[in-house]
């Protein structure tokens, strides 16, 4: 499966030079399930409203459509095995990744939900050199 980072669905709702193009071509290839997490989802849900100054934009719609009817897959976050995965990279990762909670809740819950890649643009937070130490493919 592919774990879906905030980022990564921003790129395909909006026009993101440098990203929504390697987007694109990355979901047109995949024959893997998309996977949006609960915490991907509050995440993206806050940078739509920031891009389009609202909640009920057609990006948002068109996003949670393909969340509501299947095509890609919601993936609750179920707290205390995502703390304890997080706490487990923290121990293993923390002191070599400058990775921060949140970022790294993203790569437990991607591990957790059985994801082989984790999709993100994130090039300042270190989520993508976590998840790959972690043994994702990025």
């Amino acid at each position: 499966m592919n774990y879906l980072d905030a980022n990564f669905i921003a790129a395909l709702h909006f026009n993101i030079a440098g990203q929504t193009d390697a987007s694109e071509r990355f979901v047109r290839k995949s024959s893997l399930p998309f996977l949006v997490s609960g915490l991907a989802e509050l995440e993206a849900r806050r940078a739509f409203v920031r891009r389009t100054g609202h909640s009920r934009s057609e990006p948002w719609q068109v996003f949670t459509h393909k969340l509501e009817n299947g095509i890609w897959l919601r993936y609750p976050v179920a707290w205390e095995p995502t703390m304890n995965r997080t706490i487990a990279l923290i121990e293993r990762f923390g002191a070599k990744h400058n990775a921060g909670t949140l970022e790294t809740m993203h790569v437990a819950l991607a591990q957790l939900s059985g994801c082989t890649w984790f999709l993100s643009f994130d090039t300042n937070s270190n989520a993508r050199v976590l998840a790959a130490s972690a043994g994702l493919k990025v």
